[in-house]
């Protein structure tokens, strides 16, 4: 089962330093306080983000599935609005060519599931939302626990570069597993049309050894690790935590990188066996 996750982890990227000063942060599941600071990223005022219900999106911006989560901020371009959905199927091909009396399909939780994860962001000028960004992810034709969406507590509304223009930050996990292999994580940020991620593995826990302990303390860069290293058997015990590359970096802002170092090693140990 080990393989099928260091291969996903090798297609997350398909899918979908001088400091310029003190950056202000806000992490959007607690709107009217800053992110925790560290020693690379400190906090200043925050940015305050309002959560948005279903109820009180406009009904142009109400995508297919469930709302996840919605926000609403200001910055130099506007009022800000982001959205984030996801849907689940049932797989179709096993569906039709089951018997309508067949026992097989008297549990179709047993069946195949795939899901869509999908985001957007929107800027309000002349009265219209004009969309900046999307994203779209998936798990497809996962017949065990599964799991997609954005981790709790994760999303980040920022100006790090203290250009007036905010960042969005989200961190979101992809799980089809029926062991203790770690889920997939992805985190993209976006500052306008400018796109910049972070593609690799949680750490897991499997066995008494807390996963505080089992955090790389240098998860970059799963790039220059060989495929044989990768495909050993004890490969993605080695590589938990991992992600692939800083490359989408280079030409972002010091501060960009700094901050999403930060929040890798803060949720990268947060891989919990949900599903759904």
């Amino acid at each position: 089962m080990h393989n099928y996750f260091l291969g996903l982890l090798l297609l997350l990227a398909v899918a979908c330093s001088d400091k310029k000063g003190e950056p202000t942060t806000h992490s959007a599941e607690t709107p009217v306080a800053a992110a925790a600071p560290d020693s690379a990223v400190n906090s200043a005022a925050p940015i305050v983000a309002e959560k948005v219900l279903l109820a009180h999106l406009p009904a142009q911006l109400r995508l297919p599935g469930q709302l996840l989560e919605a926000w609403r901020w200001t910055d130099s371009q506007g009022e800000n609005l982001l959205v984030v959905f996801r849907t689940v199927t049932k797989s179709r091909q096993q569906l039709a060519a089951a018997p309508p009396d067949s026992s097989d399909v008297q549990d179709i939780e047993d069946f195949e599931r795939s899901a869509q994860l999908t985001a957007r962001q929107y800027v309000l000028a002349g009265g219209t939302y004009k969309e900046l960004w999307r994203l779209q992810d998936a798990v497809q034709d996962c017949p065990f626990d599964m799991w997609l969406g954005p981790l709790p507590g994760a999303t980040s509304i920022t100006d790090l570069d203290k250009d007036g223009q905010t960042e969005t930050t989200l961190l979101y996990k992809l799980t089809c597993r029926s062991d203790v292999s770690p889920s997939g994580l992805k985190l993209i940020m976006r500052e306008g049309a400018a796109k910049y991620a972070l593609r690799g593995q949680m750490v897991v826990a499997y066995d008494s050894v807390p996963v505080s302990e089992r955090t790389p303390a240098n998860p970059c860069c799963l790039d220059t690790i060989s495929q044989r290293q990768l495909n050993a058997p004890d490969g993605y015990k080695l590589f938990a935590g991992c992600y692939k590359s800083e490359k989408e970096f280079r030409k972002a802002p010091v501060a960009f990188l700094l901050f999403a170092r930060q929040q890798w090693r803060k949720w990268s140990v947060q891989d919990e066996f949900d599903q759904f």
